[in-house]
This record gives structure tokens, sequence and C-alpha cells, in this order.
């Protein structure tokens, strides 16, 4: 005998769709805690980047310490460079359409 529409049932085993939610909530949990490790040891490595970025501007800065104090034990004038303001004005009046 073939099933007609009005004789189809659905069945639904709660141990087997209990089983599947459980499967798919644990699968979205490992999936949540693979992103967040990944963005963690991606931000771990910004700031050991920003470390060491801060680390040679402190080295850069010690050593021009250190040369301004030797020039000034030598007392040899500190070099001073001068921005002259007009010529910085001529600089910036002139139209973008000249330049190139």
């Amino acid at each position: 005998m073939i099933p007609t529409l009005t004789n189809l049932t659905l069945e639904i085993h709660i141990v087997l769709f209990g089983g599947l939610m459980i499967l798919a909530i644990l699968a979205g949990l490992l999936i949540g805690r693979k992103q967040m490790r990944k963005k963690e040891n991606r931000i771990l490595e910004l700031e050991n980047e920003m470390l060491a970025s801060h680390k040679e501007i402190l080295k850069y800065a010690m050593t021009n310490k250190q040369l301004t104090e030797t020039l000034e034990k030598a007392k040899i004038p500190f070099p001073v460079t001068r921005i002259d303001e007009e010529e910085d004005e001529k600089v910036r009046k002139i139209p973008l359409g000249k330049i190139g």
C-alpha cells in the first residue's frame, strides 16, 4: 500500500534531536574558541611589536641625550636648523596644477 499525503507522519526522535543539538552547540563553541585564540595571538603579536618599537625609540632618545651631553661637555655649539617661514609660505601658495 502506498502511503498517501494524509497518512504520512513525521517522526522526531527526541534522543537523536537532542544529540544533534548538543553536537551543534559543541561545534559552535569549538569554532568560537579557535577564533578567539587566533585573535588573542594577533593582539599579543601586535603588543610585542609595539613594545619593540617603543624600546627602539627609547634607545635612540638615550643616544641623542648622550650625544647632546658630549657636545655640551666639549663646548661645541649644538647645530640648530632654522626653517625660514617666508620660504615655507611660498611653497604652500604654489597651486597644485603647477606642480608636476
